[in-house]
């Protein structure tokens, strides 16, 4: 049988004209009752009469890219990318922000249906189950993951190597004399932090160095958060000589703390990033960091949502690209790197 909106509304207990704002993505609702209607349309499986239309009508010639923060330079960037693809195959992009936020992002995904998007490209806010994302493969809706993987969601997926780009990061302090090296990093349930810290993880069980947890520290995702997450760790007294920031707001965060403490880069503490944005090559000194090739995943997960568009058979992909360690001016030789070894 069917499922409507009033069976939508029915379940969570509200109006049908409430749970079509939800669903359609416009006027004013609670956060709560949006809440309520998104897991009525997740436990019902609804789409919406438009979505099911267009699946027997032609293509709209529209991708919905769903992006956390366009205002963050990395996925500006990433966004660049995807257009460079689909502008060039006819294809316009509507391009949606979630701030991190998985209910806004079950929303926007919703909202675009109704405006009968061809296919959709996300970053997701978590990389835990995603029901509404599930969905859309479900009903063979084409949909590419960026940057970002979901646990048990088999979609081709374009990332870098993070594992590999951290390790790279770690190695080289250590090979510059450093013991004590801490890690800062933002949100554990998203994959990108995850492989992060388990390349962290791997340099130091490679060269025989105790990891101690005292030195990860994690943090919301702004660069206050990290700034004032920073400047704790450096009041430690047994603060680390080298410090590891997992993306580029970890790293702004951090070069504030160190500057405000009175510390100077790398003579009294080393600092290493991940990402490699413009700003980093007018800062003083340059910060080593692990580069992506950013406009290149996002011109790879534009490839790859036109070939699912054209021909949605053959098995999920996972494309990882490399990235490099670019030495700087940062890291520094650690002078006195007490020894931290097992």
């Amino acid at each position: 049988m069917k499922v409507t909106i009033k069976d939508v509304a029915r379940k969570a207990g509200v109006s049908p004209a409430t749970a079509s704002r939800v669903v359609g993505g416009y006027g004013y609702v609670s956060r709560g009752t949006r809440r309520k209607v998104l897991a009525a349309v997740d436990e019902l499986g609804y789409l919406p009469d438009v979505v099911a239309r267009s699946m027997v009508t032609k293509s709209t010639r529209t991708i919905g890219l769903v992006v956390t923060d366009i205002a963050n330079p990395f996925f500006a960037q990433l966004a660049r990318g995807v257009e460079n693809i689909t502008w060039q195959n006819r294809y316009t992009l509507i391009l949606a922000n979630t701030d991190e936020e998985v209910e806004r992002e079950k929303a926007i995904i919703q909202a675009l249906l109704e405006k009968r998007v061809d296919a959709f490209i996300v970053v997701p806010a978590s990389s835990k189950r995603a029901p509404h994302l599930e969905k859309l493969v479900q009903y063979g809706i084409p949909l590419v993951l960026l940057d970002r993987s979901v646990e048990g969601l088999a979609v081709d997926t374009v990332m870098v190597d993070n594992e590999d780009g951290a390790c790279q990061a770690v190695s080289h302090l250590i090979r510059s004399g450093h013991r004590k090296i801490a890690m800062l990093l933002d949100n554990l349930d998203i994959s990108t932090n995850i492989e992060r810290l388990a390349g962290y993880r791997r340099a130091l069980a490679e060269n025989g160095i105790r990891v101690d947890d005292e030195f990860i520290q994690s943090c919301q995702y702004t660069c206050q958060s990290a700034y004032e997450l920073a400047a704790s760790m450096l009041k430690n007294p047994n603060r680390a000589t080298a410090l590891f920031t997992a993306n580029n707001f970890m790293t702004i965060g951090a070069l504030r703390a160190i500057y405000e403490g009175g510390l100077n880069i790398p003579q009294d503490i080393a600092l290493v990033g991940f990402d490699d944005l413009e700003w980093i090559q007018f800062s003083s000194p340059l910060i080593s960091t692990v580069v992506q090739p950013v406009l290149e995943l996002g011109e790879v997960a534009g490839q790859r949502i036109l070939a699912r568009i054209k021909d949605g058979a053959g098995s999920p992909m996972e494309i990882r690209l490399k990235t490099r360690f670019a030495v700087r001016e940062s890291n520094g030789v650690a002078s006195r790197a007490p020894d931290n070894s097992e």
